[in-house]
């Protein structure tokens, strides 16, 4: 990978016109006015070019092998093979002058938040005597959880032993505290680099300290030209952790491509079509590449490796009619870029790649593979900044270039002729500037107004889509509580004896997950496409109200360029346009995240609506005694019972639900649409005004140039005339750009 992109091209051409936009203003200090708006101009375009981000998601199911095509393409062990779940969290990798890595924790009220939950409803009476929920940062508390964690134990309570997601989480938290006080800075942030870098595997991949980070980013020096990308090593897609799931979702929201990493050892299984499925909702999958990860030892021929790939095409499909899949030994690409750097293999990689290279038809095939997928996967990345920079960035630095053309060719003319004849140019071409000033000037009402009727629509179509009752969002989670019926016999299996409590806080427990999956998989997804939806709906709005704008612009720029025309200079005007409304990068889509924490009413509510509290379980008991009723068998009599606390516990699911369906609503309208239409009417009015600014000659400097001996002027007609081949080749090379 090594052609060069659009976002470094563009960087560079924009240096070659701030280096002529000051010469300009170094020339003619009376016009220094004009030059500085060319170099603001630029240097917004620059700023936003560099910060503009192209995100590539490396997704796949737990053990594909997606670090190893990280550390593939990267030519470096850079990232931990084969972690845990827990220590699972999305990395992301960026191109940078140095090797670093920044760790951002968690801060004490989402840590503590995710304890408390873990706990809701736990069974253990030290926690039942609490009014306040635990906070790590005491000792008492962490004391307190250690005897809860071994109480727990002891009873056997986890359903799933020592796997079991929330003990994980609670016993992570207790053991990583100490080690993390030491590291955690005041801010929350810790950088690594040099001999310090090695302690950002450690924590990534012990799940005592991972537990405490959010955020992961490194930067590094990539082996291909990079500028402006950046990969995301995900979590497995079938990660038996909810929130695992919803993080990758909250990722992908954010990117434009994808690399699917498959293993040929099991290839796709009903959870990759699943999540394939949400991709495709989300629009993400003709955005996705996917890699079959060939383990070159497991298959019996090259015949076999193709007939695998043909057959994972296949199964693509119906998600992707033409879906672009590679079959190559990331393992294998990884060692030959680490050997090639002159990085010493251990004994096991070094014998690996002899293996390997004894069946010399699949090394061949696999490096030909690569080969193919480094070639499409650089023309994926190009083609995307490409589009981004043609209808913004690009489009702005193009009437820059030619506004600076432009004005070095009337003010070369002009110096030839004397000030009574400049006077009358500038007298004309004032006249056109006032219909271009009105009609700018119309345009910030307009906009404002137009605004006001696109925000109030907007809050209606999300007041529309979280109702409860009818929305196409709210309704469904509602129905979803509604009718959740636990899959009693995985719950309480006939072999295990279990009490009351127990199955109590598992039952809880299974409803909250299935609760968290439903939302990540479904609802959140289902808002995705909502807002996707209004987001084209938006764009739409915005030219239909902006056009007849547009085309009162165009029209005052003709007159205006007619008039320099009629003047005895060459010029044509150029095509306004719109510029493109991408998703601005500092504005982030909100999805759905279900905070709850039961506390301890929710326990005792549940108990007693059970029948299993003080009252019910007497009076049964007093009626076998009296002959009155026959015992119930006791899995009978628990299956009863937690079937009336099951309906405690959807009442409250619901009015939690309920309550942070409202708030998201208003973070959706407040912190994500408002604030998107208030930015694409912004950045429709400053395209506009700082293209019209850009043509728009002022002809003060040239005024002052005219007091000048001749011979300076003529030195100054020399400079002019030097510079005016290199601002057309720059328009050259920008219309080129646009062009590929």
């Amino acid at each position: 990978m090594t052609q060069g992109q659009p976002q470094e091209a563009l960087i560079l051409e924009i240096a070659h016109l701030q280096d002529l936009a000051g010469e300009w203003t170094r020339l003619f200090p009376q016009a220094a006015a004009q030059g500085e708006h060319w170099l603001k101009v630029l240097s917004q375009v620059q700023a936003h070019v560099s910060e503009d981000i192209c995100r590539l998601a490396v997704v796949g199911a737990v053990k594909s092998g997606k670090s190893t095509a990280i550390n593939a393409l990267l030519g470096q062990d850079l990232l931990k093979r084969g972690a845990g779940i827990l220590t699972a969290m999305i990395t992301r990798i960026q191109p940078g002058p140095e090797t670093k890595a920044v760790l951002k924790f968690k801060d004490w009220p989402e840590i503590n938040g995710e304890i408390n939950r873990a706990l809701g409803m736990l069974p253990v009476p030290g926690l039942r005597e609490r009014s306040a929920p635990l906070d790590l940062r005491q000792a008492a508390d962490r004391e307190l959880l250690f005897l809860v964690l071994s109480e727990a134990q002891k009873e056997e309570i986890w359903s799933a032993g020592s796997l079991d997601s929330n003990y994980l989480l609670l016993k992570s938290y207790l053991e990583g505290y100490n080690q993390v006080q030491e590291l955690r800075p005041a801010d929350h942030v810790l950088s690594l680099s040099g001999p310090e870098l090695a302690r950002h595997r450690e924590m990534v991949t012990r799940e005592a300290t991972a537990v405490y980070l959010r955020d992961v980013l490194l930067t590094i020096p990539f082996p291909w030209t990079a500028t402006g990308v950046e990969l995301g090593d995900c979590q497995g897609s079938d990660s038996p952790i909810p929130q695992h799931l919803a993080q990758v979702l909250a990722y992908l929201v954010k990117c434009d491509l994808g690399l699917y990493v498959i293993s040929s050892r099991v290839g796709l299984r009903q959870a990759d079509f699943q999540f394939l499925g949400e991709l495709k909702r989300m629009g993400l999958v003709p955005h996705v590449l996917f890699l079959l990860n060939l383990d070159l030892g497991e298959h019996e021929s090259l015949e076999a490796v193709q007939r695998l790939r043909d057959r994972v095409a296949q199964e693509l499909a119906p998600w992707q009619p033409d879906s672009r899949v590679y079959a190559f030994s990331a393992l294998k690409l990884l060692l030959d870029r680490r050997r090639a750097r002159g990085e010493a293999l251990d004994q096991r990689e070094a014998g690996l790649l002899s293996v390997w290279a004894m069946d010399q038809a699949a090394t061949k095939f696999s490096e030909e593979e690569v080969a193919r997928f480094q070639g499409d996967l650089q023309k994926a990345i190009q083609t995307l900044q490409g589009r981004r920079l043609a209808g913004g960035s690009l489009s702005q630095v193009q009437m820059v270039a030619r506004g600076i053309r432009e004005q070095l060719e009337l003010t070369q003319g002009l110096l030839s002729q004397d000030l009574e004849a400049l006077k009358k140019v500038e007298s004309h071409l004032q006249a056109r500037r006032q219909p271009l000033e009105s009609t700018l000037a119309s345009l910030d009402q307009t906009l404002d107004g137009a605004g006001l009727h696109l925000k109030k629509a907007l809050k209606n179509r999300v007041n529309s889509v979280m109702d409860r009752r009818s929305g196409k969002v709210g309704a469904a989670l509602t129905g979803f509580i509604r009718d959740y019926e636990p899959n009693w016999d995985r719950l309480l299996l006939p072999e295990v004896p279990i009490t009351f409590r127990p199955a109590l806080y598992q039952l809880f427990q299974e409803c909250v997950k299935e609760l968290i999956h439903y939302v990540t998989a479904e609802s959140n997804v289902s808002l995705v496409e909502f807002i996707r939806e209004q987001e084209d709906w938006l764009r739409g709005e915005l030219t239909r109200v902006e056009t007849p704008l547009l085309l009162s612009l165009q029209d005052a720029l003709t007159l205006y360029y007619r008039e320099i025309e009629a003047l005895g200079f060459s010029s044509t005007p150029p095509a306004l346009e719109m510029a493109a409304n991408p998703r601005p990068s500092g504005l982030e889509v909100p999805l759905v995240n279900l905070q709850l924490d039961p506390g301890w009413w929710l326990d005792a509510e549940a108990w007693v609506r059970s029948g299993a509290g003080f009252l019910e379980r007497p009076w049964e008991a007093l009626k076998r005694r009296l002959g009155l009723g026959a015992a119930m068998e006791p899995r009978q009599q628990l299956l009863r019972d937690l079937g009336r606390a099951l309906k405690s516990i959807k009442n409250w699911l619901q009015e939690q639900v309920k309550v942070q369906l409202i708030d998201y609503g208003e973070r959706l309208k407040f912190q994500y649409f408002l604030p998107l239409v208030d930015q694409w009417l912004q950045q429709q009015e400053t395209g506009l005004a700082n293209t019209m600014r850009s043509l728009l000659t002022d002809l003060e400097g040239v005024a002052g140039a005219m007091h000048l001996e001749e011979e300076e002027r003529s030195a100054r007609r020399r400079r002019l005339e030097e510079l005016l081949p290199q601002v057309k080749q720059i328009e050259v090379l920008l219309d080129e750009m646009r062009q590929k």
